[in-house]
């Protein structure tokens, strides 16, 4: 992969978009996740796999600086940091269903974004239920609807909204790209 100054510039672009939806995400978490959602895999898409990857560690990461009162980092507070690597997995899994998705051709980039929605909402979820919860039922208390919204039909809302947003953004990134090739 070469990083080139074009790819730094585009990634950090889309780290700023990023990061001011973070700095809504207090305010409507239904705007903020899908655009974020939709932001990691156009990095992955259009600057490469890796950049979209990185994202996907680095957001969560990020959150809790910009969004100390999201549900997420109080989440995150009271889980000691074992929520994290949820969201980021999750994170990579949508990532990486859209990005070979659309490498196969344009149905399957389709099936790829909703596919991936769901295998990250179903991940996502199972770990709460499985492992967050059980583990952290003392520290959770009140936080248990905050855990069930975070990872509940929330991620899949923004998984699939994502989706929606990022089909048509990736074809005019594309058209955009083939009429300056000519």
């Amino acid at each position: 992969m070469k990083i080139t100054t074009k790819k730094i510039a585009e990634a950090g672009l889309l780290f700023a978009i990023i990061l001011i939806m973070q700095t809504i995400k207090n305010i409507s978490a239904f705007i903020s996740g899908p655009i974020i959602n939709a932001v990691l895999v156009i990095a992955a898409l259009e600057i490469g796999i890796w950049w979209g990857i990185a994202f996907s560690i680095i957001t969560p990461l990020t959150s809790i600086f910009i969004a100390p009162m999201s549900p997420m980092t109080m989440i995150t507070q009271a889980t000691y940091g074992v929520n994290l690597p949820v969201i980021m997995i999750g994170n990579i899994i949508f990532v990486l269903f859209a990005y070979y998705g659309r490498k196969k051709g344009e149905k399957e980039f389709i099936f790829g974004l909703i596919l991936g929605a769901v295998v990250k909402w179903l991940f996502m979820w199972g770990c709460a239920d499985l492992i967050i919860k059980p583990l952290f039922e003392q520290n959770l208390g009140k936080l248990v609807a905050a855990v069930n919204k975070v990872f509940s039909t929330l991620q899949l809302y923004s998984a699939l909204l994502g989706a929606v947003i990022i089909y048509p953004v990736s074809r005019a990134i594309s058209a955009a790209k083939g009429k300056k090739d000519e």
